[in-house]
């Protein structure tokens, strides 16, 4: 969560709808897309060490499991933490502008990495094509908080950058394996946090934390709102004390993401989640399974189905590889 936040009520201890099936497993990978591919593959490898895994073009078959037909054959290039985490970030090459508003649209806006050191991660950054925008700042008043910043990347892509201490999560997880480390928390923003809860709580089963009221002077920039402006917030808990969903409510000026007939939402496109089997989930898909090969897939089905705030879900068939 934002070192940007601050908090202006309390919470109430996990709320809401809580179904048992707890569909969505683990984070296989988010999907950004850029309009110019080289360079952002270039700062993210050299600023923040990440590996590339995989490159090529979008397959048909993959695009057609997606129902985005004319994404096939846009480039698209695989990267990996230096840690060797098998949690994935995926840069598709499009015509579309990044996904750092003004201004900010529903749907699929932040990632938040796991770091060991945010401090000298910022001086590092100094220079780069990576902007600072708050932080470094402890999230909460009290020894071993979490301590984070926030940074727009080189194609607009928005990364809270985050260090957590061993017992310093209030949520159970841990700590960075390498200098910049995996997502941990992807950030979707809706229309109606009441909504939101029902499709992941109720509809996915999983854990979710009543909202908080909290400002958050970067989600605002980005609405093109006022910095007094209230953010509901929430946290949806995957299984496994590794990964959140956090759901922030936008303000009515807010619009639905824009996306050109057959391709891909731009921006912060897709996040991949494991499930262990798509029979099982109770919500229409874009189009029919298909079995997929490269990274993340390994041969496994993969379908598409989309939040109430018009996120796109890619589900992964299968344990992880």
């Amino acid at each position: 969560m934002s070192a940007a936040f601050s908090a202006v009520g309390d919470g109430t201890e996990f709320a809401g709808v809580e179904g048992s099936l707890r569909l969505l497993r683990h984070v296989a990978m988010v999907t950004q897309c850029v309009p110019d591919l080289d360079p952002v593959v270039a700062a993210w490898t050299r600023y923040l060490a990440y590996q590339v895994v995989e490159r090529g073009e979008l397959k048909d078959e993959l695009c057609a499991a997606w129902n985005a037909p004319a994404a096939a054959g846009q480039r698209y290039c695989t990267l990996r933490p230096e840690s060797g985490q098998d949690s994935y970030i995926r840069f598709v090459e499009t015509a579309d502008p990044g996904g750092y508003g003004p201004p900010m649209t529903f749907g699929w806006n932040a990632m938040e990495l796991l770091v060991r050191d945010v401090d000298a991660l910022a001086q590092r950054l100094r220079g780069s094509p990576f902007t600072l925008l708050g932080g470094p700042g402890d999230l909460f008043p009290r020894p071993r908080a979490p301590r984070a910043m926030q940074v727009v990347g080189p194609s607009g892509e928005l990364i809270y950058f985050t260090r957590i201490l061993p017992g310093g999560s209030r949520y159970g997880l841990h700590g960075a394996r390498s200098e910049v480390d995996r997502v941990f928390i992807v950030t979707v923003g809706g229309p109606s946090s009441d909504e939101m809860h029902a499709f992941y709580g109720g509809t996915l089963g999983l854990r979710v934390m009543d909202r908080m009221p909290f400002i958050n002077t970067i989600l605002a920039d980005g609405c093109g709102v006022s910095h007094a402006t209230v953010f509901p917030t929430s946290i949806a808990r995957i299984p496994g004390r590794s990964f959140l969903v956090e759901m922030d409510e936008f303000p009515g000026a807010v619009l639905p993401r824009q996306r050109r007939d057959g391709h891909l939402p731009p921006g912060m496109s897709l996040v991949s989640f494991l499930v262990q089997n798509l029979d099982d989930v109770p919500v229409a898909m874009r189009a029919a399974p298909r079995a997929i090969t490269g990274i993340p897939y390994d041969g496994r089905r993969v379908a598409i189905i989309e939040g109430n705030a018009g996120e796109w879900l890619e589900l992964i068939e299968g344990d992880r590889a």
